[in-house]
């Protein structure tokens, strides 16, 4: 499979010069645990996570409403073709240590793609395998 067939295609984004109050309520609007950081045009310039908010407002003591996403954001992340099976998706995903993965077609921002998406994927693959096994198992008795 396909990254472009597993990713989801609804994104949640804020521009750079959003606080991060603002990323936290986009959020928690769309049920998320990210927001992409996009220029206006569409370019990708980070990605903001549930966490970094945490981490930052837990450790720095700031007040999200004052702190700019940019600040807090991981800029440039990783990204992965559409055109990218599962099995790369993965791999990229467990060598940078991350959860979300941006998906581009020609350099655009085209869908995201979580470790959820790819295990609900695996999940699907293993009980089809699961399911062969069954039957040959049956037919072989």
């Amino acid at each position: 499979m396909l990254a472009r067939q597993l990713m989801q295609k609804d994104l949640v984004t804020i521009q750079p010069s959003a606080t991060v109050f603002d990323a936290a309520v986009k959020m928690k609007e769309h049920h998320v645990g990210s927001v992409l950081v996009v220029e206006e045009g569409g370019k990708l310039k980070g990605i903001l996570t549930d966490r970094d908010i945490a981490m930052t407002i837990a450790t720095d003591l700031k007040d999200p409403k004052t702190i700019c996403a940019c600040d807090v954001m991981t800029a440039d992340p990783i990204t992965i073709n559409s055109d990218a099976d599962a099995e790369s998706a993965l791999r990229v995903m467990n060598r940078a240590h991350i959860h979300r993965l941006p998906v581009t077609e020609n350099g655009k921002l085209v869908g995201l793609l979580s470790s959820a998406d790819l295990a609900a994927e695996m999940k699907e693959e293993f009980s089809q395998f699961i399911g062969l096994e069954e039957v040959f198992a049956k037919h072989t008795h």
